[in-house]
């Protein structure tokens, strides 16, 4: 079984891997290299030169002031050229380039605090250096509206740019990775890493005694694996063998790969998680389980004015779908289906029909496993034949969620939230994952980022707990961030 890329239909156990084994396989060096550090801050300062003079088309088009329009725009751009070289010298003073190495186990959206702090060091360096060339060579200050559109702009621009060039590196390049593991969360893992779209995973090694013969050796063996493979990066899980002995295993390879770690308890941890220290100790902090009413007011607000915009933008198409759908196969266009909203209250969910038409007796649900993916506990696997062409697109991409902007607008659900459970797979006032029902279920969510159907019942639980009980909107954000990946990717559709 070949792990290098995750099956659309996951295998129970986990088999040994087939892995490259040539030991003259390219080590991906141009992850840290110079090069590639110069190709960043060209990206930057291109992005914020473009983002500058396109602010200054936008001030153009809508100020009434002479001086802000086209026929000034060289003479504007050149009191702008302050900008990207502030917007660089923020990003290396705020440690960006020398995070480099560290590339592929971050998505673009991690480090939206150092641009943030980047961009607006740019905007105060235009500005002051600006303001002493004016006093020193009595020349025209530049405009500070000029400098704040420049700043919405590279907001936007910075990231993208950084992003495609990210991934066209790392499509090239990916980078590979040994997990090290008892064997509980392998699959999980290589989940969480195909998601991310940069990673060939190579092969696990276990940590545990009790399945020796597994993976690709044993423990002691990591350094010379490492270097058989071209091992960029080693991920480590849980392990049954003593720390003390992990721990001088891997001091022998943290100068040659990557070193990750997963926490034990993962499952109570999640991005608004903080690491902090106790006089030298290390220590994770999870989220604090608090979601006011002010919250709430804003998440609905957020919703409210999202799902507006969205139905309004995408009602062509909205329109064309639809007329796909009734066109290729008979029966409704929306498919209607009682789900469990906020408070355990039953709501109808709206989806584009993606199958045939069939007799109740045909769609039962399968046995309740919660070990097993929902793909089979649900019985996705029964569906195949009954998926229509254009509903088999609509299901991989997502698309088919669409019409569930009504729910979002009515208020039955919310832009981002737990997974919409039916009522058979509900699992109401069974303590901890009763949570889940505090808010409005989401047409994307923690769940969908995360793997959708290729999950587990148990999985399922504790992402909507962890999405419910360390909620903010910045993360609600994140998740929408990462959601046009996944829909592309396709991973856990049925």
């Amino acid at each position: 079984m070949n792990l290098g890329r995750t099956a659309a239909r996951p295998v129970k156990a986990i088999e040994p891997l087939n892995v490259d084994t040539d030991a003259t396989a390219p080590r991906r060096n141009r992850i840290n290299s110079h090069v590639f550090t110069a190709q960043l801050v060209a990206i930057d300062y291109v992005a914020a030169t473009i983002a500058s003079a396109l602010g200054l088309v936008a001030v153009s088009a809508l100020s009434t002031v002479a001086t802000n329009g086209l026929p000034y725009f060289w003479a504007n751009i050149g009191h702008q050229s302050f900008f990207p070289l502030g917007v660089v010298l923020g990003l290396m003073m705020s440690g960006n380039y020398r995070r480099v190495g560290r590339l592929g186990s971050q998505s673009t959206f991690t480090l939206m605090n150092s641009f943030f702090f980047a961009i607006g060091v740019g905007g105060l360096f235009s500005i002051a250096l600006s303001t002493i060339v004016h006093r020193a060579l009595d020349q025209r200050q530049v405009n500070a509206n000029h400098v704040l559109s420049a700043i919405v702009l590279s907001t936007f621009l910075i990231p993208v740019a950084r992003s495609i060039h990210r991934h066209a590196i790392l499509r090239r390049h990916p980078i590979r990775v040994v997990i090290i593991d008892s064997g509980v969360n392998v699959k999980r893992f290589i989940t969480h890493l195909e998601l991310q779209g940069c990673f060939q995973v190579i092969g696990w090694i276990p940590a545990t005694p009790l399945r020796p013969d597994e993976g690709l050796g044993h423990l002691d063996d990591l350094q010379q694996i490492c270097a058989t493979h071209a091992v960029d990066q080693v991920l480590v899980g849980d392990f049954d063998l003593p720390v003390a002995v992990v721990v001088d295993v891997l001091r022998h390879v943290q100068n040659e790969v990557q070193l990750t770690f997963v926490p034990r308890s993962f499952e109570l941890l999640s991005w608004r998680s903080t690491f902090t220290e106790l006089s030298g100790l290390p220590t994770i902090e999870a989220a604090p389980m608090v979601m006011t009413r002010i919250d709430k007011a804003v998440k609905r607000t957020f919703d409210l004015v999202v799902s507006t915009i969205l139905l309004l933008v995408l009602s062509p198409v909205l329109l064309v779908f639809a007329i796909v759908v009734a066109t290729t196969s008979k029966g409704p266009i929306l498919y209607r289906q009682r789900r469990v909203g906020r408070g355990g209250k039953p709501f109808t969910i709206l989806k584009f029909r993606t199958m045939h038409e069939a007799p109740a007796s045909a769609t039962g649900q399968v046995a309740h496993d919660p070990t097993a993916p929902l793909y089979e506990t649900r019985g996705k696997l029964q569906e195949d034949d009954r998926i229509t062409r254009p509903g088999r697109l609509l299901r991989r991409s997502g698309l088919d969620e669409l019409p569930q902007l009504l729910n979002v607008f009515v208020g039955s659900m919310s832009i981002v939230g737990p997974r919409p459970f039916t009522p058979n797979e509900s699992t109401e006032g069974s303590g901890w994952q009763s949570r889940r029902y505090e808010v409005r279920p989401g047409i994307t969510g923690l769940w969908q980022v995360s793997g959708r159907n290729n999950l587990s019942a148990g999985d399922l639980e504790e992402f909507d707990y962890l999405y419910v009980a360390s909620w903010s909107m910045w993360w609600d954000v994140k998740i929408l961030w990462d959601t046009p990946r996944t829909m592309l990717k396709g991973l856990g559709a049925f």
